[in-house]
């Protein structure tokens, strides 16, 4: 481990805003600033963020952080970056962005390319290219490169158009062997100078230039290391990195990812194989998208008293809603919701007069774990099983739906100490990628402290395992309308 006083600096940059954070070398938060940034969604399907705002946000939360910490920026030993993923932007050579970035969440598909999707499968950020091939060819042309997010930022630091695996696979990125495609290139007819140059995550990508020094407050010449995708970082930040440990996040969406030592591919194509950020290895990967937007949007459309209440009492409107979920059955009263928002397909179900917001509140809980163990599910009939599941993001903060996923799916649920588990994985890699720690183990071992942990009840579980085939009979069904 490297001597005191030596701190990283993250770069968070998600479905919703930035977050800076300044660590310690055992993960102790010194000081952090989160900004927000709009989604323009204008349109059923659309979602697109203007990259500047991601630049903007990165420099106005990282000044911040610094100023926050009282760290001297010559003491940060290097700068570590976690990206939402499947983001795509068409950039110039300068990096002058030519259309705003299609985020993860943009369903919209030409019809060029579901012509291409029936032959070779789903790959998001062709989706989106074609998207932008078919409706405004003259940028297709233009772009010089086709960036991520984390390419975009890596270049606004270092001027390098890099990413890491993690990021590229939904791109051509050949899955056996992790270079550029030259099959998919010549099949996609978007050739491989069009994407960024690849990296292995935990290595360094270059140094802060003088231009981004001034922007961020750290210190031209701070290493660029190399992160990876929120996912993929989030595994190791919660310390997931054995075999039979699983992690769930509940963000945006939620998100269970498995550790693999080798890749295996879903017959049915619901869950995903997808490179990690440690070398080597793979997760497979289960999303529902929209969970958590979906508790949000409830608490903004039908909470404004629980808004104001909490308003007045200086406390966080999701605990008022949360006590009031709490005093409902497990079960809601055999009320679902279904949380296919993201693709107008989100349903309560079995609604009656019966029914208040409290069940609905703790149905958005129960709908997001009933997914949770649907993975774990096909996850296991894969030959993966998890033994133990480690959970973070919004559902990690909540003690009620803590529980709620440890009885519905029916493990250990472990909670780590830090919420922001994506960062702190990025700390963990930029940690090691400075030479700071000698591996990764070592790293989580000094960096990861646990809050608490969650067995499952058994009474609850009866309940659920009741309810859970009906839940999982209806999002099945809506998942294949979705994917005619």
């Amino acid at each position: 481990m490297g001597e005191r006083g030596q701190y990283v600096a993250i770069l968070d940059i998600g479905t919703t805003g930035t977050r800076s954070i300044i660590y310690d070398l055992e993960a102790r938060t010194v000081g952090t600033s989160y900004t927000e940034y709009p989604t323009r969604s204008d349109f059923p399907q659309q979602s697109e963020q203007d990259p500047l705002d991601w630049w903007r946000t990165s420099g106005e939360t990282m000044r911040e952080a610094i100023r926050r910490s009282r760290v001297n920026p010559k003491d940060i030993v290097g700068l570590g970056v976690c990206t939402q993923r499947a983001a795509i932007c068409p950039v110039d050579k300068n990096g002058e962005v030519l259309y705003p970035a299609l985020t993860w969440m943009d369903a919209r598909e030409s019809p060029s390319y579901k012509v291409i999707k029936a032959k070779v499968g789903q790959k998001y950020s062709i989706q989106k290219i074609y998207w932008i091939k078919d409706n405004y060819p003259e940028i297709f042309e233009k772009a010089y490169k086709f960036v991520s997010t984390d390419s975009y930022i890596y270049f606004k630091l270092t001027g390098i158009f890099g990413s890491d695996y993690s990021n590229s696979i939904y791109g051509i990125l050949d899955p056996e062997t992790l270079k550029w495609s030259d099959k998919m290139a010549e099949e996609f007819g978007i050739p491989i100078d069009k994407w960024p140059d690849l990296y292995q995550a935990g290595t360094i990508i270059g140094e802060v230039t003088k231009e981004a020094a001034k922007h961020t407050g750290l210190l031209a010449g701070t290493p660029v290391c190399v992160g990876g995708g929120d996912q993929q970082c989030a595994c190791v930040g919660v310390g997931a990195i054995k075999k039979g440990i699983a992690k769930a996040t509940t963000g945006t969406g939620t998100f269970v990812d498995a550790n693999l030592e080798k890749p295996i591919y879903d017959p049915l194509g619901i869950l995903f194989t997808l490179p990690h950020v440690l070398k080597g290895r793979w997760i497979l990967e289960g999303v529902l998208p929209g969970t958590g937007a979906i508790l949000k949007w409830f608490r903004d459309e039908f909470c404004h008293q629980e808004k104001t209440l909490a308003k007045s009492m200086g406390i966080d409107p999701y605990a008022i809603i949360e006590d009031q979920a709490e005093t409902v059955e497990p079960g809601s009263a055999g009320l679902f919701v279904i949380p296919l928002f993201n693709f107008a397909r989100g349903q309560i179900v079995n609604l009656s007069f019966a029914h208040t917001r409290r069940h609905v509140a703790r149905a958005i809980m129960e709908g997001t774990a009933y997914g949770m163990r649907g993975m774990i599910d096909l996850m296991a009939g894969m030959g993966v099983n998890i033994e133990e599941l480690r959970i973070d993001g919004g559902g990690a903060r909540s003690p009620l739906w803590r529980q709620i996923q440890a009885d519905i799916v029916g493990k250990k649920v472990v909670v780590p100490q830090l919420a922001e588990s994506t960062s702190v994985g990025a700390a963990i890699l930029t940690s090691c990628g400075t030479g700071c720690y000698k591996d990764i183990e070592d790293a989580v071992n000094s960096m990861i402290k646990i809050l608490e942990e969650r067995m499952p009840n058994s009474k609850n579980q009866k309940i659920y395992n009741e309810y859970h085939p009906k839940f999982m009979e209806i999002l099945l069904s809506e998942f294949a309308k979705i994917s005619r």
